[in-house]
């Protein structure tokens, strides 16, 4: 009885106008790195396992020293505890594992397509969990939690900080969360990929996978600026899980690329000064998108402040369609801008980057256009 997957809009999206595009304002990954800058920053040991890389088949259970650099961004978490994937395959193969057809599942929304669209197409039962609007900026409304979830919930799908809105809840929120999805008996997954990309530092949380026994967490090279590598993880402490997990990647990509793995444990050695450079381009960026937003073009769009990650999801006023704004960007201004219906979201808002370097040369063509609707306002 599988089920048939929608279209990943997202990404479609991307496909179709990445051709067209001369400016990104949506493109949610971080400046990426060179191959030379990476290999320049080896130890002696890393340089070694280069020169001689074997690019025969390798190590099914993952490359050791990646895995020992992995957990060391975790408080609890050892190498045996994770299993490298694909960002994008690990949500795929963790949800494949865990459900069943007819199983209950909440989600926090808006979030990347996967985290509902997979759980659907399985057959399960989708609660969508809106991320609410307050003049504070993006709120989950933990009580909304407490009313919907019982011990038919199988899992809660959680995704921090949250792409699209950069939102990340506080502690006790989290605490709360976590303590619903216990007495309930329910599995969590959560989507880490730019955790400890807090704009506050004293916004940050420990890994789920570190709070909650029953929690699988799927992170990432990403924020680290080598998105091109693939190279991702599942991390949970249910062993049972895991090896379940990856006896279903025998049937997906069975191993990671071994070229790859030496360039991500680089990164994860050096990773403090690899977060940092890109955490510094996201936070001058969002000065410039403040400023944009919340004072030259205010009457046109809501701004909300996000608390993490490398990513915004402002509000076009209700006079225009996003849709519509997003079509003329790419097809008259070669800015590629995704609006809320690649979210599967009705709402009228849309996704800014704030990751690259280009951030600011794609916002004087915004300008532009937003000079011109407001001509109408």
């Amino acid at each position: 009885d599988f089920m048939k997957f929608r279209e990943f809009k997202l990404e479609r999206l991307f496909a179709r106008y990445e051709t067209k595009a001369k400016y990104r304002l949506s493109q949610v990954a971080c400046a990426g790195w060179t191959m030379k800058e990476i290999l320049d920053m080896a130890d002696d040991e890393c340089k070694k396992w280069w020169d001689e890389l074997s690019l025969g088949y390798n190590d099914i259970r993952g490359f050791m020293p990646l895995c020992d650099a992995i957990s060391t961004r975790y408080e609890t978490i050892r190498p045996r505890d994770i299993i490298e994937v694909v960002p994008e395959e690990g949500i795929f193969i963790y949800m494949n594992t865990i459900l069943d057809p007819g199983d209950e599942v909440i989600v926090m929304q808006p979030a990347l397509p996967s985290l509902y669209e997979i759980p659907r197409a399985l057959g399960c039962k989708v609660i969508r969990w809106p991320l609410e609007v307050t003049s504070f900026g993006w709120k989950l409304d933990v009580d909304f939690l407490a009313e919907n979830i019982s011990p038919k919930t199988k899992l809660l799908v959680l995704n921090n900080p949250n792409n699209p809105t950069g939102y990340i809840p506080i502690r006790p929120e989290m605490e709360r969360i976590l303590n619903l999805a216990d007495r309930n008996g329910t599995w969590v997954f959560c989507e880490e990929m730019y955790r400890g990309m807090e704009h506050d530092p004293a916004a940050a949380l420990p890994s789920v996978a570190d709070l909650y026994l029953r929690a699988t967490v799927v992170g990432g090279i990403n924020r680290f600026g080598l998105p091109g590598t693939r190279i991702g993880w599942l991390v949970t402490k249910n062993r049972q899980l895991l090896e379940e997990c990856a006896s279903y990647r025998d049937y997906t990509t069975l191993c990671s690329a071994a070229p790859s793995e030496i360039l991500a444990t680089i990164a994860l050695r050096n990773a403090d000064a690899l977060m940092k450079r890109n955490h510094d381009i996201i936070l001058s960026n969002l000065e410039l998108a403040e400023k944009f937003f919340t004072k030259k073009h205010k009457k046109l769009f809501s701004w909300r402040q996000p608390d993490g990650g490398a990513i915004a999801f402002p509000l076009l006023n209700k006079k225009f369609d996003v849709t519509e704004m997003c079509e003329d960007a790419i097809e008259n201004h070669g800015l590629l801008i995704i609006g809320a219906r690649a979210y599967g979201m009705p709402d009228n808002n849309f996704r800014v980057g704030l990751g690259r370097r280009d951030f600011k040369d794609a916002l004087p063509v915004f300008h532009g256009m937003a000079k011109e609707m407001e001509k109408q306002l």
